[in-house]
């Protein structure tokens, strides 16, 4: 198994790193620049690895900074007293920002990152499986608005990302079960024999075998470089990442991020992707039932859309929404996607009935 993956983008490449300890590794990116540097996390995680960032702390040049939990930390006001904290410390173009915890970490704390001083260096540090394998890798950071997730960002690549797996031994089970959501994605849209991998191991993922999750991160890891390096912008391949996203993302507004966790979100978000597949694009009954079945697999919260009006809405608030049309991601087959505008709200209306 690969120990990295490379992330080709030019002058902007960087490495996904498979490390034994994330704190040898801050104090060794501290120790690569004399300007002051911000390890951005949580309290939950500081609490669960107070020793490790008690240390860290003790550097001259590491500042911690605590975020609060969940998607309602990702605003303006939390970025605001970042950059604020920053520049009363004298952070300058060759500091560092450290995000060490999941996609809400990740997203922000790379946001910050992108505009202080018009860009500093940032590593990603993913404390959840979700983070290892999707948001920590490709540079995409942002925020919400009231209207909708991630509205407000850029895609500002990391310098690095570290990967310490020893992180999941304290995941929450819901979490880990959450976050094969864009595991199951990449089997999805670009590899059949992943997903065969996933079906065929999904109780030894769901057991904790870490030499399967560790297959599992290095091939997802692999897949979506080979994506963010032929289209690092979003113009066209990087969007069949959205996968389940559109619908997803809708969710999480609808429900004002209180009851479900992001790949929960997606989860449905896969459901309704799927029926629309089969049911307006060539997706086949087999590979339809297939891909159902393995949805089942996995525990979910109860769901209810009560407004499906009110829902739309929250999907057209969707950044891939263009004039009238919704570029919607559809599967072909279980390892080929395509991005469709033929996708309809009243069709997006009729999937809800799957969920």
């Amino acid at each position: 198994m690969a120990n990295k993956v490379k992330v080709d983008l030019g002058n902007n490449s960087y490495n996904i790193t498979m490390i034994e300890d994330f704190k040898d590794s801050v104090k060794r990116f501290a120790s690569s620049t004399e300007s002051q540097c911000m390890l951005i996390t949580q309290e939950n995680i500081f609490d669960l690895y107070k020793n490790q960032f008690n240390d860290l702390s003790n550097i001259s040049n590491v500042n911690i900074f605590l975020i609060d939990e969940g998607e309602k930390a990702k605003s303006f006001d939390s970025t605001i007293s970042i950059v604020n904290e920053m520049a009363d410390k004298r952070f300058d173009r060759s500091s560092l920002v450290l995000a060490i915890g999941g996609g809400v970490v990740g997203d922000i704390a790379g946001f910050a990152a992108s505009i202080y001083m018009r860009g500093v260096k940032y590593i990603q540090y993913p404390t959840t499986l979700l983070a290892m394998v999707d948001s920590s890798i490709g540079g995409k950071t942002g925020i919400n608005l009231e209207d909708g997730k991630n509205l407000v960002g850029r895609i500002y690549q990391p310098i690095a990302v570290e990967i310490d797996t020893n992180f999941l031994s304290t995941l929450p089970k819901r979490e880990l079960n959450a976050a094969l959501a864009e595991v199951v994605k990449y089997g999805f849209i670009y590899d059949r024999e992943f997903f065969d991998y996933i079906v065929n191991n999904i109780s030894e993922i769901n057991n904790r075998n870490l030499d399967v999750i560790q297959e599992v991160i290095t091939q997802c890891c692999e897949i979506k470089s080979d994506i963010v390096s032929e289209d690092e912008n979003e113009d066209e391949l990087r969007m069949i990442l959205n996968f389940g996203h559109t619908i997803g993302h809708a969710i999480e507004s609808f429900t004002k991020y209180e009851e479900l966790l992001h790949g929960e979100a997606i989860f449905y978000g896969m459901k309704c992707a799927l029926y629309l597949s089969n049911k307006f694009g060539d997706l086949n009954n087999d590979d339809y039932k297939q891909s159902c079945q393995l949805l089942s697999k996995f525990d979910l919260p109860s769901l209810k859309i009560d407004n499906k009006d009110i829902f739309i809405n929250f999907v057209k608030n969707d950044k891939k929404f263009r004039g009238e049309n919704i570029r919607f991601i559809l599967l072909d087959e279980i390892g080929k996607s395509r991005i469709s505008e033929d996708i309809s709200f009243d069709q997006i209306k009729e999937s809800l009935s799957t969920l």
